[in-house]
């Protein structure tokens, strides 16, 4: 008897935690997916390509970046979609766990009272300090 409530709630709350990724992680596919069809992946590709191979990160790490802004589950989806190596995806990972939510963030730190922007700006150059070395540290490409 308790097994079968114990696995009745273990259905349930893993049903609950799909449904709820699932509104992020298909909309992160879908608009991965109309860039890459468009030929705006390779455009933003090709800007952002200069500022990441500093950090190890092909020029579509950045669109990692950016959906990570939105949810770490948009990041994760994004990472699935984007074609990158080991060491690049501990990169962008680290990135990301570093600086995420910029947007969110500093509107709950300014009305907690802190200075969200300063917070923000030391969170960016960590994320960008620490993936640097990561890129000089880990082997590969």
């Amino acid at each position: 008897m308790v097994i079968k409530q114990t696995i009745i709630r273990g259905i349930n709350s893993a049903l609950k935690v799909i449904l709820d990724l699932i509104k992020y992680i298909i909309p992160a596919v879908f608009v991965l997916k109309v860039l890459e069809h468009s030929g705006w992946l390779v455009r933003i590709a090709d800007l952002f390509g200069p500022f990441m191979s500093y950090i190890g990160l092909p020029g579509e790490g950045a669109l990692i970046i950016m959906m990570g802004q939105v949810t770490l589950y948009s990041a994760i989806a994004a990472m699935a979609v984007v074609d990158i190596t080991v060491k690049q995806l501990t990169i962008v990972s680290t990135f990301v766990t570093i600086f995420h939510s910029f947007i969110l963030e500093t509107a709950v730190i300014n009305k907690a009272g802190g200075n969200g922007f300063m917070i923000i700006g030391i969170r960016f150059i960590a994320a960008v300090l620490v993936c640097f070395i990561l890129n000089i540290l880990i082997p590969g490409v």
